[in-house]
């Protein structure tokens, strides 16, 4: 019962984590510090920007640009989710939802009571639109999905079925994997539903490494947590990295601890390097490139130190047999100095021992 009760625990601990996660996570869109600017100059635009603010309190973060054009540059280097053109008759809404769908949809109904009060419709002009092929602007994040849970369950198979194997076997078939699952899902992903058209270069090269990535930190670590792995890599690759990854919801969308996990999560720097390869090829990616070389180097720790504790554990095992192999040659140089009876009354007694 003891060895049962053991194997289901893990699967229990893995549902409560992932409804921490997710139901933390989704349950409740809570918009804070969205940053949003008023169009105009100081005198003009900001009286507005300060009634705004006041307004809505934490839920945005008001500023001005001077011009439509400023603003639109903004937009497209994803420093703004929305920019607000006051007008006497018909006052304009810049967006770019395709950073976030979510976001935008959030700045555009306060905007939209902001124009209704001074009974005025508002037109919504979107800078960086989604396109026919992503209308909901999820593809990069299922793509995400589809990644992580073929890598980290591979990486599960390699560790167990591999663990025999010689460090560069298992580094091969890591390296192998991440290749081949990065090129059949990014195949099914264009080929099949015409996802990321024009973009198939970077988006596998990224892929291929955030595969990489994954396999690594799984292979290395499954040495230390055996058959808590999977516990372990669903909470670390789907539980907290789904959520986190601003994918369904921005970071500003969310409660404060999935957007602190944002800032360097394995999901959040993958998803931010897509929406530059798909959407914002102008839009500075470091944060996103630091964020994913940071992870590369902690799956390289995780291999090293698994490599160093398959190399400790094979040296104990060939002084072991080393030792056994002495032990034996001592019996048989101490046997060959004996009588006929002595060696056989010698045998008995080990025999018996054993």
């Amino acid at each position: 019962m003891r060895t049962v009760v053991s194997h289901i625990v893990p699967p229990i601990l893995m549902g409560l984590i992932m409804a921490l996660a997710y139901l933390g996570g989704f349950h409740k869109p809570d918009p804070h510090g969205i940053p949003v600017a008023v169009v105009g100059n100081a005198a003009t635009a900001g009286p507005i920007a300060a009634r705004i603010q006041s307004a809505t309190g934490d839920m945005l973060d008001v500023r001005t640009v001077p011009s439509r054009e400023a603003a639109t540059d903004e937009l497209s280097s994803l420093h703004l989710a929305g920019a607000f053109v006051p007008s006497r008759s018909h006052p304009t809404l810049l967006a770019a939802s395709a950073a976030a769908p979510s976001t935008a949809q959030a700045v555009q109904e306060v905007f939209t009571k902001v124009a209704a009060a001074q009974d005025k419709p508002l037109t919504v002009s979107d800078v960086a639109p989604l396109t026919s092929e992503d209308p909901l602007g999820q593809n990069a994040f299922f793509f995400l999905v589809t990644l992580s849970v073929a890598s980290y369950a591979t990486a599960i198979a390699i560790g167990a079925a591999g663990a025999t194997r010689r460090f560069r076997e298992r580094l091969g078939l890591l390296v192998a994997a991440a290749a081949v699952i990065a090129t059949a899902q990014l195949a099914v992903a264009m080929v099949l539903y015409d996802m990321f058209a024009g973009h198939g270069g970077p988006v596998w090269a990224l892929s291929f490494l955030y595969c990489l990535i994954v396999l690594g930190i799984g292979v290395g670590l499954h040495t230390l947590v055996g058959r808590f792995s999977t516990l372990l890599f669903s909470a670390v690759f789907v539980g907290l990295n789904f959520t986190s990854s601003g994918g369904v919801l921005a970071a500003e969308m969310q409660p404060g601890f999935f957007g602190w996990l944002h800032a360097f999560w394995i999901g959040g720097g993958f998803l931010d390097v897509m929406r530059h390869i798909v959407y914002f090829p102008h839009a500075t990616v470091s944060h996103g490139v630091g964020v994913l070389t940071g992870w590369f180097l902690a799956a390289c720790g995780c291999l090293a130190l698994s490599h160093h504790i398959h190399f400790r554990r094979e040296l104990a095992e060939r002084t072991a047999d080393d030792h056994e192999r002495l032990r034996e040659t001592l019996r048989r140089i101490g046997r060959e100095g004996l009588s006929d009876e002595e060696a056989l009354a010698l045998e008995l007694e080990e025999d018996v021992a054993v």
